[in-house]
């Protein structure tokens, strides 16, 4: 109920009054008994372990809630209430609200507040519901992380619909393409075809900034140059062929499994599962980085969980030991996707080797594996952070500028972040054990059940995921976590969280697929042959090229469906070592999303840190320029002695 003014309605729907004779009768009364209060500037509106006097509504203003050591642990706005809680168990209050500026608030005595209960009792089922909701929505925000918008392009622009002049206008400049198309570019043409659909997903997804229309509106060109009169049923045809493939398959079902698996981790309160741990070791700020790098490290199956699980579990520790919130979302917004990088079995991982295998052919677990010693953006990365969590790294102004703000009793956050300081205490503890062996038995599963079976070794994640989901019913049903209807309804909301992604991949896959219809493959063998001298210096081409088109996409996924089949063909046509090239173009993925300014992964650190997302933005951009200038430089001098 945030953001709302306190009036009839406000009432009638907090209370549940319905709108009959009786219900206008009693929220006439209710309004009689409100009492309208204002505080200023640092007034405290209620304090810890005082007696619970009444509940409060906020109208107007801004308050900060803190707990019994001082620290500010929320941030009310208006619409918000609090002191329910107190009224309802008869217990003192858990913490001081304090008035940030001037407010103004609607103040219910618990007299009155018991008078409504008793005449509802129905009241009190309904408010203890949120009373509970209130207190499970620390991470709420970032929860949705389980279904993140993974791939997909954030831009401010997507914020508001387009115009009927901007739909006019857009449509009929796609359809005069489509028709042009049609009509003058031969069939059978000798020309690189492909370069068009190409171009045109460049050129839409730079205008729109909108990352998966880009790809229909791209794959749509490319089944009218292969199909013409039938451009419908054409791509239908394309998007059936793409599902039917068995490995496009696989990597559907391990993705849909991995959301699953990642929902129930979730569930079963792992996110709050290294806090208790982290608040007793984590006494210094050296301890505080390396806990929260740990605890990443070993929950990278997902980038969005890893940096759930490190920053609900450093929050408290990181405050009392003064790190500025712009240092934690570097340190945030940098690794969580470079660790799952260096990990197959992650969701990166599950989309990277099936992109690469689309474009191959031929199970490419093995290359990726090799490719990672090779993955210098984020080698050079996860370095950096180290220096930075040992305190060698040298800071930029704007840290400089942060520290500063701090040391001179200004505030742990920057400006601007006030509404994402929701940082209310969870609901449910979770235990280290319940994210820990559920991944363990994945890692193990799908390293030794396919190759026990067929005696040799095969990575099969697929058959982890199976053996880790099994295990985690019977793990977490017998200790009461969650009865088995309740896993099955993690389970498939997990699976329904990862559609998004799962589209992204099919979608990128049919585009992928469409490109070597239009003879792709025979253009670059016969085109880049001539070419091979250049084979020294095209992995840093590689890295540069990626990750520039990586920022203008806004989407390392939408990036590997243009670059991994003209890697593949690369390679073949200039005798290119396989691992180099691969590695420069993953690691470039990465570091076009951590340069590119519409990301969403700066939106979800600051929403978990509490912090504005545009200051992690750029203090993030400018590390990770340095880091790609130095991998580009190790992609050169690699590529030339590769060539000796």
């Amino acid at each position: 109920m945030s953001e709302r003014q306190i009036d009839e309605q406000y009432i009638c729907d907090f209370f549940g009054i319905s709108d009959s004779p009786s219900g206008k009768k009693e929220l006439e009364e209710i309004k009689k008994k409100l009492i309208k209060v204002t505080f200023e500037n640092g007034k405290d509106i209620c304090k810890v372990n005082e007696d619970a006097d009444g509940m409060y509504f906020l109208e107007s203003g801004t308050a900060e809630v803190l707990n019994a050591d001082g620290e500010q642990i929320n941030i009310m706005h208006e619409g918000q209430y609090f002191g329910e809680y107190g009224v309802l168990s008869g217990q003192k209050r858990l913490s001081t609200v304090r008035s940030l500026g001037k407010t103004v608030m609607y103040k219910l005595e618990s007299k009155d507040m018991m008078k409504i209960i008793s005449k509802h009792p129905d009241i009190y089922g309904k408010l203890m519901k949120r009373v509970y909701g209130e207190v499970s929505n620390k991470h709420s925000q970032i929860l949705a992380l389980s279904g993140m918008k993974k791939g997909i392009l954030r831009h401010p622009s997507n914020q508001l619909p387009m115009s009927k002049l901007q739909v006019l206008i857009q449509y009929d400049c796609l359809a005069l393409i489509y028709i042009l198309a049609g009509i003058f570019v031969p069939k059978d043409s000798s020309w690189p075809l492909f370069l068009l659909p190409l171009a045109l997903m460049l050129v839409y997804v730079i205008i729109t900034k909108r990352t998966i229309e880009s790809l229909i509106v791209a794959g749509l060109l490319e089944v009218i140059l292969i199909y013409r009169a039938e451009p419908a049923s054409g791509y239908a045809v394309a998007l059936v062929d793409t599902m039917s493939f068995v490995d496009n398959a696989f990597t559907v079902l391990v993705m849909a499994l991995m959301g699953g698996m990642v929902n129930l981790i979730v569930a079963s309160g792992g996110v709050t599962a290294f806090k208790k741990f982290s608040d007793r070791v984590c006494t210094t700020r050296k301890k505080v980085f390396f806990t929260s790098l740990g605890i990443m490290a070993v929950t990278s199956i997902d980038d969005g969980l890893n940096m759930m699980c490190a920053s609900t579990a450093t929050h408290s520790a990181a405050a009392k030991n003064g790190i500025v919130r712009e240092k934690l979302g570097l340190f945030y917004s940098m690794l969580p996707t470079v660790l799952s990088s260096f990990i197959p079995m992650s969701l990166w991982g599950i989309f990277v080797v099936g992109a690469m295998t689309a474009s191959t052919g031929k199970d490419t677990i093995s290359l990726f594996c090799k490719s990672i010693p090779f993955n210098f953006f984020s080698i050079v990365t996860v370095i950096f952070m180290v220096l930075l969590g040992l305190r060698k790294l040298p800071q930029t102004k704007q840290l400089k500028a942060a520290e500063e703000r701090y040391k001179n009793g200004g505030k742990l956050w920057p400006k601007g972040s006030e509404k994402y300081l929701n940082v209310n205490e969870p609901e449910v503890w979770g235990k280290i054990i319940n994210v820990i062996l559920p991944i363990i038995v994945l890692a193990i599963s799908s390293l030794l059940l396919r190759s026990l079976f067929d005696g040799s070794f095969i990575l099969d994640s697929s058959c982890g995921l199976v053996a880790a989901l099994i295990f985690m019913f019977i793990f977490y049903c017998a200790q009461g976590i969650m009865a088995p209807e309740q896993f099955i309804e993690h389970l498939i909301t997990g699976i329904a969280n990862s559609t998004l992604p799962i589209i992204m991949y099919l979608l990128t896959m049919c585009f992928s697929t469409l490109l070597e219809s239009l003879s792709i493959d025979s253009y670059m063998m016969d085109t880049l042959g001539a070419f091979k001298g250049m084979a020294p210096v095209v992995p840093a081409v590689l890295f540069i090229v990626s990750a520039l088109l990586t920022i203008a996409l806004g989407s390392s996924w939408s990036m590997y469906a243009i670059i991994f089949p003209i890697t593949v063909r690369l390679i073949t046509a200039m005798g290119l070592f396989p691992a180099l090239c691969i590695g420069a173009v993953a690691g470039a993925g990465i570091a076009g999303e951590k340069i590119c300014m519409f990301t969403a992964d700066a939106l979800n650190v600051g929403t978990s840190i509490g912090c504005n997302p545009d200051e992690i933005r750029r203090v993030r951009i400018r590390y990770s320029l340095i880091i790609a200038g130095i991998a580009a430089l190790g992609y050169l001098i690699a590529g030339i002695i590769a060539a000796i």
